[in-house]
């Protein structure tokens, strides 16, 4: 007999009633208290289910090697070419007035043209930067990273012995002019290639400059 529909077997059921089992003959309590769930023998771990899978590592986009920009590197050959051109063209002058304007040309486009590959090849393989590059916080490194061997400075720095020798009577303009083309292909090249080596680094073998 009931009163209300109230069944009271179905609180007994839910509060210790009869247990329950699974297919596989293991006892299965009521879930509506807060039970640990049940895992059937035969249901896989699912670990990305509860956040578990590994994380990956985060990328602050840093590059320790950025290529150096052209107007950058531009900069610090004006300021290079100042620092070799200055004191080169004084003494050409004085050569100029001791031994006459032919032979003080001549001497001080070779004198030039030495002073210039003498003064980037050795600071860029002995500390891997010239002072213009320092200034402007530029380095050159190796086709493998650190610094350039000398065959590699003397190659990517060449055409300035060309640009020297448009101090030469006569053939100066030829030199000259040979010169300023070699300077254009070269900004060519760095502004469209996207790891900014220019073409006297692909002929040094892969040299390039990098900024830090």
């Amino acid at each position: 007999m009931t009163t209300g529909g109230f069944d009271p077997n179905q609180g007994q059921q839910q509060f210790g009633g009869q247990p329950h089992y699974n297919g596989a003959g293991q006892q299965q309590h009521g879930q509506q208290f807060g039970a640990p769930p049940q895992f059937d023998s035969a249901q896989q771990f699912d670990s990305a289910q509860f956040g578990t899978q590994p994380f990956a590592q985060p990328d602050f986009g840093f590059n320790p090697s950025r290529p150096g920009e052209l107007l950058p590197r531009l900069g610090a050959r004006v300021i290079d070419g100042l620092i070799v051109g200055i004191p080169t063209g004084v003494v050409t002058i004085v050569i100029s007035l001791v031994l006459g304007t032919f032979l003080g040309s001549v001497l001080g486009a070779i004198l030039t043209a030495a002073a210039a590959v003498g003064y980037f090849v050795f600071l860029e393989t002995t500390r891997g930067q010239t002072v213009g590059k320092q200034v402007l916080g530029l380095r050159v490194e190796g086709p493998n990273g650190g610094l350039p061997t000398q065959q590699q400075s003397l190659t990517r720095n060449g055409f300035y012995v060309v640009a020297a020798l448009g101090g030469f009577p006569f053939l100066g303009f030829l030199f000259g002019l040979l010169g300023f083309v070699a300077a254009i292909i070269i900004a060519v090249t760095i502004n469209g290639s996207p790891t900014k080596q220019g073409k006297h680094d692909e002929l040094a073998g892969g040299t390039r400059v990098v900024q830090g």
